[in-house]
This record gives C-alpha cells, sequence and structure tokens, in this order.
C-alpha cells in the first residue's frame, strides 16, 4: 500500500525564469557559457555571464550575431525580447556611435539596472566567430 506521499516544489526558476549557475562553466566556440542550473539542474547558457537562459531555447544573441550589419538591439532581458533594432550609420566613429546609443537609452527611457537594455552588435567581431 502507498502511505507516503511525495510533494514536488516548483523550482524558483520555473516562477521567474532566473537560473543560477553552478558548478563547472565551459565556453562555446561562438564565445557563449554552458554551465548547470541550480534550481532546475537543467543546462543553461549565457552570452555575458549575468543573464543566464535554457540552452536549449532560441538565444536570441546568438541569432542578432549572424546579421550581416553592425546595430543596436533594444532587449527586453527578462522576457528574452528584442524590442527594437537600429542599424548603424554608415562611417560611423566611436563618438557617433555613443552619442547613437544615448539617444536609443532616451528615446527607450532604459535607466541602469532597468529590465531593458542596450547592445551593441558588432558585424566585424562576430565575423570571426562564424562557422
Amino acid at each position: 500500500m502507498y502511505t507516503r506521499r511525495d510533494s514536488f516544489a516548483m523550482t524558483p526558476c520555473w516562477y521567474r525564469g532566473d537560473h543560477q549557475p553552478v558548478g563547472r562553466r565551459r565556453r562555446e566556440e561562438d564565445g557563449s557559457i554552458l554551465c548547470t542550473c541550480r534550481h532546475c539542474r537543467k543546462e543553461i547558457r549565457s552570452r555575458e555571464g549575468k543573464t543566464w537562459r535554457l540552452a536549449e531555447g532560441l538565444d536570441l544573441d546568438a541569432l542578432a550575431a549572424s546579421c550581416m550589419s553592425s546595430h543596436f538591439s533594444v532587449i527586453d532581458a527578462i522576457g528574452g525580447m528584442v524590442i527594437a533594432r537600429y542599424p548603424l550609420p554608415e562611417g560611423a566613429d566611436e563618438d557617433d556611435i555613443a552619442a547613437f546609443r544615448d539617444r536609443i537609452i532616451e528615446k527607450h527611457g532604459i535607466a541602469p539596472g532597468d529590465d531593458l537594455e542596450v547592445r551593441l552588435i558588432s558585424h566585424e567581431a562576430m565575423q570571426g566567430k562564424r562557422h
């Protein structure tokens, strides 16, 4: 007779999607970091080491890196969605790029520590990482 009831609690990452790495980390050829989530024990991936997502899901950063032009992406880090993309003007120098980034931050009302992030996807930096 079965007398003991097993109850399974849902992990914090199931509720919030907030995976926390544990154990050994390994770097992939494309620069992303793979590890295991301490709560759900599934394989997770991060490109910058801050935000971790399930490894078997769609990697928006890798998808954006495969494009043929440099651009800024406005990303909802919690939801894992690209809100907007802004291609860089031809022949833009460092100062032009910094000013363009500031205009994007102002347009979207992004504050430090916010869920929205502005990321520069540089075509030149990604050319060497392609297969």
